[in-house]
């Protein structure tokens, strides 16, 4: 089947007519044949009939939704080209959509040249990906090893003598990285993995390949112009006639399901936390406005009458920490969706000290003095990879807290400790303490032992650990106090076997 645009045949299944015609009409506007289906078993026999060169699906559809329409072209034709159209929000089914071998997705709304330019791209990998297949033939006649090697086409593929020099990089491999492939043959191939953004878990990948016999796991890689990316790597021993040959790498970008996946996660962890925000700013805040200003006119006109004023007085009082709470509450969700996090070499030591130092700038002086703050430090602790400002607001909550669980004084401790791949930070106070049902809860939405606020602060500390790939362990007995010890990953892509996870319990629920 030719693939060029003016042969291209495009299967459009969606059961909306005004968006089914509207990419009717663009696409053959474009020069593409475009064929049209309305529903699910619509879709199903239309791609049998004409086996389109690509098909775009929309997710919810009568008689048989996307999903299951895409499980039916794969498994008639595996190498179907199938764009999923989904609404803004669902991106747990993209996800789903993308393992069950989708090519892409696309979120309605959408615009007239984003779609037409994701078709194009679509058949330019298609083309390269039959050509990449009829050079494979080509090798297989020479070089059988090489051509098993070049067989993947959309992941990158290295291969290395027994010293670890690379011999040879496909074209993924190349783009993956950012070099020219002539820049790579010869050079140690741990200068793509090593450095600030290597994993600690394999500190010679060649060696431990050659003496294991098969690696794998998630690797923090370093392109050429620095930036990083994650990838899941597979590194195997090659041997020709049982003699060792060298190793073969084959290795995933991870970039989009790691982005695909922080949008799921954020989206479920919120969307129940946006709608309660949405209906507190449009009902809470109107009647708070009602009642501070009939609250306000009332204490006007009953001056002199003593029940009334003290009666106003606590109205007053009670709109203005509902209002707080409002706000705690909107900044919290507001930095959960749009907060940017920038991730470099920082010392865990110094955010300390600014943390407590903001601290003690916004809580009374008469609460600061009476508890003795004391910060107690392994030697050469080593930076870890994280955002400071998120550190920061980590520490902050933190120490905030342990101030406020201590009104009338006591001990506040910090220990730092190295964990060999981990940082642990232990923030112990001699305060009231929490019952074993609070702790249990403390770091979800609106849960505070304080009374004010909209305990939002702990849920913000679970938060950003979260995207340091780290986690948090609470010990509390009431009337002794609280020991909150966060463990932060020195780089925050390291998967595996942590020693931090079993010193910690696990991560809370």
């Amino acid at each position: 089947m030719d693939t060029g645009i003016e042969n291209t045949k495009i299967l459009i299944g969606d059961d909306s007519q005004i968006l089914n015609n509207m990419l009717r009409d663009v696409f053959e506007e474009e020069g593409f044949e475009v064929v049209q289906a309305h529903d699910g078993f619509q879709c199903k026999s239309m791609f049998l009939k004409e086996m389109p060169d690509i098909t775009f699906l929309d997710v919810q559809m009568p008689e048989a939704d996307g999903i299951e329409v895409l499980r039916f072209i794969k498994k008639k034709s595996p190498n179907a080209v199938v764009v999923m159209m989904t609404a803004i929000g669902t991106e747990d089914i993209a996800v789903k959509a993308m393992k069950l071998g989708a090519n892409d997705c696309i979120h309605k709304p959408f615009g007239t040249d984003e779609v037409i330019e994701l078709a194009r791209r679509l058949l330019e990998n298609r083309r390269a990906a039959i050509e990449t297949g009829r050079l494979n033939k080509e090798v297989r006649r020479g070089e059988r090893y090489l051509a098993h090697l070049t067989s993947i086409i959309n992941e990158a593929l290295i291969t290395t003598d027994s010293k670890g020099k690379i011999e040879f990089a496909n074209r993924a491999a190349a783009q993956m990285w950012g070099y020219n492939r002539e820049e790579l043959y010869g050079k140690d191939v741990h200068f793509l993995i090593r450095g600030e953004s290597s994993t600690l878990l394999y500190r010679d990948l060649v060696k431990d390949t050659i003496k294991q016999g098969r690696i794998e796991g998630e690797f923090h890689l370093r392109k050429k112009d620095k930036g990083t990316f994650p990838g899941y790597l597979s590194a195997s021993v090659i041997r020709e006639g049982g003699r060792l040959r060298g190793i073969v790498l084959v290795v995933a970008d991870l970039t989009r399901l790691y982005e695909v996946e922080r949008r799921l996660k954020q989206s479920e962890k919120f969307a129940s936390l946006g709608k309660v925000v949405e209906g507190i700013a449009h009902e809470v805040r109107n009647c708070l406005t009602s009642l501070g200003g009939f609250a306000f006119r009332l204490r006007k006109i009953t001056v002199g009458i003593p029940d009334c004023d003290h009666f106003t007085r606590i109205i007053l009082g009670d709109v203005a920490r509902l209002e707080t709470m409002v706000r705690e509450i909107e900044e919290y969700v507001r930095f959960s969706k749009f907060y940017s996090f920038q991730f470099r070499q920082v010392s865990i030591l110094e955010l300390i000290d600014r943390s407590h130092a903001r601290v003690r700038s916004e809580i009374p002086e008469e609460r600061f003095q009476p508890v003795s703050f004391s910060v107690r430090s392994e030697k050469d602790v080593p930076t870890i990879s994280g955002d400071p400002a998120a550190l920061e607001e980590i520490f902050f909550n933190l120490i905030l807290n342990a101030y406020e669980a201590m009104p009338s004084g006591g001990k506040l401790k910090v220990t730092v400790r190295n964990r060999s791949s981990a940082i642990s930070v232990a923030i112990a106070d001699t305060g009231r303490g929490m019952r074993k049902d609070v702790v249990s809860e403390i770091f979800n939405p609106f849960v505070t032992t304080k009374t004010s606020g909209a305990g939002m602060g702990l849920s913000k500390v679970y938060l950003l650990v979260e995207e340091h790939r780290g986690s948090v362990r609470v010990t509390s007995e009431l009337g002794k106090g609280s020991t909150f010890e966060v463990f932060l990953p020195l780089e925050r892509l390291m998967t595996g076997l942590r020693s931090w996870e079993s010193a910690a319990g696990g991560r809370p629920a």
